[in-house]
């Protein structure tokens, strides 16, 4: 009987798995959509493409990013 008991238990590990992946996509997907990475994004492509340039900090970044919000309205969804 433990081979029974040990094939349900892989099945679970399995299933776990599973589930673990589908909410990293979620997650992500989640973050992507909302503005979540954009700071991320920034960084990577400052280090890609400017590496001599010093990022400014999230705070910075997400005070500018809210002020070009304000500014043109007709960005945003509502």
């Amino acid at each position: 009987m433990t081979g029974r008991n040990d094939t349900r238990r892989l099945g679970l590990t399995r299933a776990g798995a599973a589930f673990a992946r589908g909410w990293r996509a979620v997650s992500w997907y989640v973050k992507e959509v909302v503005g979540e990475n954009d700071y991320d994004h920034y960084v990577a492509h400052l280090r890609r493409h400017h590496p001599d340039a010093q990022p400014v900090s999230r705070r910075e970044f997400e005070r500018a990013k809210l002020d070009r919000m304000a500014s043109d309205p007709r960005a945003r969804c509502c």
